[in-house]
């Protein structure tokens, strides 16, 4: 399959000069209408140099504009919604803007997200968990959202599984760790050394490492046995963690539904007993606070 043209503009976007931004943004809110058009016109309408459109095809991999145009159309490109916008929120924007920014975030998220994903490794990542004797999830930061919720709901399906808040802690469990395990670590950079070297220390235990990563080369790939891509739309450098922990969060529920689906009968009676006994504490709370009222 030929690569998708918006997702490869999309990538690539932060990293792009100004010219080629302007470039980018015409495109994407405009790509009908571009389909038709020659350099000179493109370059008119994004204001920049017919050179500098020239080079901007070139630079996303193609021999010429036609070339370049092709693919484009047989992207479907023309859909409005592949409109790049500025998804950093500025005080000029309005509430109605703000929403925009997100919703439009969200859905490009999503859909870049299952385009570029490799199933066949999603399919053995899911594999080697199901059989793994006790699952590790690791991940600080942003990263610590999507471990945490997949260790929850392992341990809710009552699979063997450890995280701690504390790297020094859990490396620390690595010393009960053998080949009958699984690592699972999230770091959208791929660059958090508390990751990599658990990553690296766990390989040396002859254990299975599956990384969620962005799409971008990096030690932390090196170690891994395994590795499930999300979108690499933003950067390390960034107002916020928005896609990344979105995309990161879908990951850890498909690894999760995928270890689940064929035992749904039995999982489904756990996960009642489980929210029971909380709902016992919650009864007990509002029991304590009406004694203490009285």
């Amino acid at each position: 399959m030929a690569d998708n043209i918006k997702l490869k503009i999309r990538e690539q976007y932060g990293m792009m000069s100004r010219g080629e931004k302007k470039i980018s943004d015409y495109i994407l809110s405009d790509g009908k209408e571009c389909l038709g058009m020659t350099t000179m016109e493109i370059a008119q309408k994004s204001g920049v140099s017919s050179a500098s459109v020239i080079r901007y095809v070139q630079k996303l991999g193609f021999d010429g504009l036609e070339s370049f145009k092709l693919a484009f159309a047989a992207a479907g490109a023309c859909d409005s919604e592949w409109s790049i916008k500025d998804l950093i929120v500025s005080p000029e924007d309005s509430t109605d803007e703000l929403c925009e920014k997100v919703r439009h975030m969200v859905i490009t998220a999503i859909d870049d997200f299952f385009y570029q994903m490799d199933k066949g490794s999603l399919k053995k990542a899911i594999e080697v968990l199901k059989k793994s004797r006790r699952i590790y999830t690791l991940g600080i930061g942003a990263s610590m959202m999507p471990a945490y919720d997949l260790f929850h709901k392992l341990k809710r399906a009552d699979f063997d599984s450890l995280f701690s808040l504390d790297t020094n802690m859990m490396m620390e469990f690595f010393n009960y760790m053998d080949s009958r395990d699984a690592v699972v670590a999230f770091s959208y950079s791929g660059q958090s050394m508390e990751i990599i070297q658990a990553c690296e220390a766990a390989r040396e235990q002859k254990v299975t490492v599956i990384v969620v990563t962005r799409n971008s080369p990096s030690r932390l790939q090196e170690t891994a046995d395994i590795c499930l891509f999300v979108p690499n739309q933003e950067e390390v450098m960034r107002v916020g963690a928005f896609t990344s922990t979105n995309t990161s969060m879908m990951m850890a529920d498909l690894l999760y539904l995928g270890m689940i689906q064929e035992n749904l009968a039995a999982i489904e009676v756990e996960l009642v007993k489980t929210r029971k006994l909380v709902e016992r504490l919650k009864i007990k709370n509002r029991e304590e606070k009406a004694y203490d009222r009285n």
